[in-house]
């Protein structure tokens, strides 16, 4: 009996083994040695998730996606994607953008505002974020 009840829950999504699965996300691509990250709030909804992150003066939020590899990353940006329909327009469902979009409203309410400041100075969109890192190493 207790193994078809350990069975049936192998498919249920467990959201503290998942924020554990982002914060390695996040850190494995903007954090490193030299520029530690420290994440902020995590909010999940179905296959999509929002992490807050600063490091040093600056910041971000990162939106990913659930998929067969587990958490993928699939942008970063400031302020722009706290609205629900900017997140819409990144592919996230209407449901889960609006949850998403309250939930992480409520969660920044409670952080400092100098995190706030450093993500807000996080300007535009972007995908790929190989050259973030390069750009932190010329200053």
């Amino acid at each position: 009996m207790a193994g078809a009840f350990a069975l049936a829950g192998c498919g249920i999504p467990n959201t503290v083994v998942d924020k554990g699965r982002i914060a390695q996300a996040t850190e494995a691509h903007f954090g490193s040695a030299r520029f530690p990250i420290e994440l902020g709030p995590v909010v999940i909804s179905g296959d999509h998730a929002i992490a807050d992150w600063t490091q040093g003066d600056f910041g971000g939020r990162a939106l990913f996606e659930r998929g067969t590899y587990g958490w993928m990353l699939v942008l970063c940006s400031g302020d722009s994607i706290r609205r629900a329909e900017n997140l819409k327009r990144a592919g996230v469902p209407d449901f889960n953008a609006g949850w998403i979009a309250d939930r992480l409203a409520k969660a920044e309410a409670e952080l400092p505002p100098e995190n706030l400041a450093r993500m807000k100075r996080f300007v535009g969109t972007a995908q790929d974020h190989e050259n973030y890192l390069k750009t932190l190493e010329g200053k």
